[in-house]
């Protein structure tokens, strides 16, 4: 992390909101940044990369998610979704609900699905660089989050035992699921364990905890 002050869940959307109001931004157009900002450190990260999965949680970390999975496969990267909960019009056809996390779920779906559980992950091969996007809950997390985890590990099992040649990075948005924003405090028995967080404007408390145990950060500026 290049910034040593952090500031709180609270704070951050006190700052968005008040820049949406002042008309300096749109939550659209942070939400674009948020996705840009993770979907470059991707490609700088890992140019070789041939798959990616993006988990998407029922809030506007999912809508961040949500861009992400547009913007890679936009740039020619395959890309499956999976949405425990939340965006249950998603599933059933119908028109679905307002807000920018919306609007983005829709944006997506003209050109992928979506999945509720992992059952249906594409089998890695050998050979390839998988990009695994946890965009569950965000900056929003202070209660358990075993509940929205439990259907993903498995998943977690099926990367730890690929091919040794098969490259799997894992990449959380704002904030690993299963962490208290401000306190750092674990909120589930089995966290999302990221090689990299990407988080916005500037860290927030928990990641001066992740930064101790070895947890590599990029800030990246939205606009704010």
């Amino acid at each position: 992390m290049t910034a040593t002050t952090t500031i709180t869940s609270a704070q951050m959307r006190a700052l968005e909101q008040a820049a949406m109001a002042s008309g300096a931004v749109t939550g659209l157009e942070l939400m674009e940044r948020a996705g840009r900002g993770v979907v470059d450190v991707i490609h700088a990260e890992w140019p070789g990369a041939t798959r990616a999965v993006v988990l998407c949680g029922p809030g506007n970390n999912g809508g961040d998610g949500f861009v992400i999975a547009r913007l890679l496969h936009d740039a020619g990267l395959p890309v499956q979704v999976f949405v425990p909960i939340g965006f249950d019009a998603l599933f059933d056809g119908t028109e679905g609900g307002e807000g920018d996390a919306w609007d983005n779920a829709r944006a997506w779906c003209e050109r992928g699905t979506v999945r509720r559980t992992p059952d249906s992950l594409t089998l890695c091969q050998d050979g390839e660089t998988i990009i695994l996007v946890d965009a569950l809950l965000g900056i929003g997390q202070n209660r358990p989050a075993d509940a929205i985890l439990e259907s993903y590990w498995d998943m977690w099992d099926t990367f730890a035992n690929v091919s040794p040649d098969t490259d799997v990075h894992c990449v959380s948005v704002d904030i690993p699921t299963g962490y208290d924003t401000d306190t750092g405090a674990l909120l589930a028995k089995n966290p999302f364990e990221p090689d990299i967080i990407v988080t916005f404007h500037q860290p927030k408390p928990v990641h001066k905890v992740l930064e101790q145990h070895g947890y590599r950060i990029i800030v990246k500026d939205i606009g704010l």
